[in-house]
């Protein structure tokens, strides 16, 4: 009886622990935001053309939510890691990066949002000036902290600082507004299960 139990056990975490890859990359069950520990909410890939995974994005929280409210909550600490997957002999500039940001969160919220938020883009955009090319493997990291702002490292190194809560939201819906990236990426960053 002792035996099936522990076998059990293990069956139970080698399946837990499969869960957490996606597409090759291992999503962590917990990260830092500050001094905050958070833990996994959701995670999933993005997919293009249906068939090729150029990134694998995880949100992390306090503690786990399931609507776009409360993860949009501007009292909630929060991360979001981007793990880029870019696939060979495919080049993904800063500009092309940062396009198609702008891109989702001008679908996600109201021109006269927008023209609000510019400043806050100029800003956000600066952040990747020193970065020509994303390269597979790099790692884009945003901590919102409620009283700090949002920070965004790449591979580990801080590359800029944004206190405007507006502009958090609004780059939050890209994943998380009416108009999604990806329905399905939506649904896994609100802790859907495969």
């Amino acid at each position: 009886m002792k035996r099936m139990l522990l076998l059990l056990l293990l069956l139970s975490l080698s399946c837990s622990a499969g869960a957490l890859e996606i597409a090759g990359v291992k999503v962590p069950e917990k990260v830092q935001a500050g001094d905050k520990p958070l833990v996994l909410n959701g995670a999933g890939s993005r997919f293009m053309g249906g068939m090729l995974d150029v990134y694998v994005i995880a949100l992390y929280l306090q503690e786990s939510k399931h609507s776009v409210a409360e993860v949009l909550d501007g009292k909630q600490i929060k991360n979001v890691t981007i793990w880029f997957l870019t696939p060979l002999g495919i080049k993904v500039t800063r500009e092309q990066l940062l396009d198609a940001t702008h891109k989702l969160m001008s679908e996600n919220i109201g021109a006269d949002e927008l023209q609000k938020l510019e400043p806050s883009w100029k800003q956000f955009s600066a952040f990747f000036d020193g970065i020509k090319e994303i390269k597979k493997e790099d790692k884009l990291s945003v901590d919102f902290l409620p009283v700090q702002g949002m920070r965004v490292a790449m591979n580990g190194k801080e590359i800029g600082h944004l206190s405007d809560a507006a502009f958090m939201r609004a780059f939050l819906k890209v994943w998380l507004g009416d108009h999604p990236v990806q329905d399905d990426l939506k649904k896994y960053l609100l802790g859907a299960t495969r």
